[in-house]
């Protein structure tokens, strides 16, 4: 019989599990360790794994296939130690951020024979709660498989074919590239949200200001209601990135900065960009367009007349009109 373990566990290896269970495979054992007793007794009500371990030995003794779900120094440790309790031709993954420095960590610690490749979901509406697990999270998201060097065969084949039973597109990226992408979508908010209480509680004023303060500061502030310290690590192993997309994100402010100063009519199209690329990402219209210089035809000469070129532009370069009404912002509002 094949094993699975999934060890650390928060709610995606939980969810992980469901969505595993769901498939119902054949002549594989699912387990879950995790070293918290309340964590362990919420996974035993899920019902999720075939069991539900405390010792680590026995959790990830013989399984072909290891997934870690763990905080970043939970991971290295991991990493350390788990080795000399695998197989041969054993496969581990994670579902961190951090991918080139667990990869570096895993051609470090882990033996030649057993093969690490770098794993992580991209999930839109996670559950918050382990009780909430759920395999659905995975239908259709995208499941970065994140490669450096010459990774094995096998361990790539491993994991696609895990990401295709869980109804998960594969997206195959280098580990750079996914480190720059999960400083921008994943630590660059975080960095805005510090950023923005800090700012605002800094003010002389806070002590009045914060009467002020209702949902939109609560939703706007809560990326950093999380443990400092792992904020701190999370951020500083994703620092040359991430430095790359603060500074993209202070000219973007400044540029804001200088439409507000000005009472500039760019400030509209700043908000409307911003709503119009929102929405395309919602409605999955994103698509790939050229930054070649387009010979304008009679419909844009008109539009541009109306509306003036930069828009003409847009409106004329994104295809069909109809999916375009998904996500293009209605002028006549």
């Amino acid at each position: 019989m094949d094993k699975i373990a999934i060890i650390g566990m928060g709610v995606v290896g939980a969810s992980l599990g469901q969505a595993l269970k769901n498939i119902r495979l054949k002549k594989t054992e699912v387990v879950a360790y995790t070293p918290d007793k309340t964590i362990s007794n919420s996974l035993k009500k899920l019902a999720a794994f075939d069991s539900v371990e405390q010792n680590f030995r026995t959790a990830v003794s013989g399984a072909q296939l290891v997934v870690i779900d763990a905080s970043l120094e939970d991971t290295r440790n991991y990493l350390q130690t788990i080795g000399e309790h695998l197989p041969n031709g054993s496969v581990v993954t994670d579902l961190g951020m951090s991918k080139k420095l667990c990869a570096a960590w895993a051609s470090e610690y882990l033996p030649i024979n057993v093969h690490y490749i770098a794993g992580r979901p991209i999930l839109k509406n996670p559950p918050s709660l382990i009780e909430n697990a759920t395999g659905d999270i995975f239908k259709n998201a995208h499941y970065c498989i994140a490669t450096t060097g010459k990774p094995n065969d096998n361990s790539v084949q491993i994991l696609t074919g895990l990401t295709e039973a869980i109804g998960s597109k594969p997206y195959y990226i280098d580990v750079d590239e996914h480190d720059s992408y999960a400083a921008a979508m994943e630590q660059l908010p975080v960095i805005l949200s510090a950023s923005f209480v800090n700012a605002t509680t800094g003010s002389d004023a806070w002590n009045e200001m914060n009467k002020t303060a209702g949902y939109t500061f609560s939703e706007q502030s809560s990326l950093v209601d999380q443990d400092p310290v792992d904020l701190e690590t999370q951020s500083l192993t994703l620092s040359t990135p991430l430095v790359h997309w603060i500074d993209q994100t202070i000219m973007a402010l400044h540029k804001i900065r200088t439409e507000l100063e000005s009472e500039s009519d760019e400030l509209l199209e700043s908000f409307i960009n911003a709503w119009e690329q929102r929405a395309r990402w919602e409605t999955n219209s994103i698509n790939t367009e050229s930054n070649a210089v387009e010979m304008p035809t009679a419909g844009m000469s008109m539009t541009s007349a109306l509306l003036g070129d930069k828009l003409a532009q847009r409106l004329n370069r994104l295809g069909d009109e109809n999916k375009r009404n998904s996500w293009q912002y209605p002028r006549d509002r």
